[in-house]
């Protein structure tokens, strides 16, 4: 499976709205969420505060997963949101993310599918305990998506 090593030394502060998704329903609801985003404007929003220079390679329209890797309760959130250091606008929350070493897969669908019964297990490493990441990067863009995977040596 494709994947690269990325290392982030910064804070990853990421501005946005969190949406409460069943676990079991996740790989239908988060799609409509994104949907949802595009039709009331959310996503535009998210664009216009996106940094124009940027800290790392993690920049893009990002959903953030939970808030630990292991998604195993019922619900969890998914926060869509946009890497943004300045004040927080009115109608939206912030969170940040500390963690240096990431597993980066491109295409997200194909990442969620192969994760657990590929990657992992034929890795050395494994899940820290902080959220995984979606990251949608504009058009053009090659890849147009990853799912960048908080890692651990094992």
């Amino acid at each position: 499976m494709d994947y690269k090593l990325e290392n982030i030394d910064v804070e990853l502060v990421i501005v946005g709205k969190g949406y409460e998704v069943k676990t079991n329903e996740a790989f239908q609801m988060i799609p409509s969420l994104w949907e949802y985003a595009k039709k009331d404007g959310l996503m535009q929003k998210l664009i216009d505060l996106s940094s124009e220079q940027p800290k790392c390679k993690l920049e893009g329209l990002l959903g953030v997963c939970g808030t630990t890797s292991a998604i195993t309760d019922e619900k969890f959130t998914y926060f869509m949101g946009i890497r943004y250091d300045k004040e927080v606008p009115n109608d939206m929350q912030r969170i940040t993310i500390t963690h240096d070493t990431w597993a980066v897969i491109p295409n997200v669908d194909e990442a969620w599918k192969r994760l657990h019964s590929e990657w992992l297990s034929a890795s050395r490493y494994e899940l820290a305990h902080v959220p995984l990441i979606e990251c949608y990067y504009p058009p053009n863009h090659h890849p147009e998506n990853e799912l960048w995977i908080p890692i651990k040596q094992k």
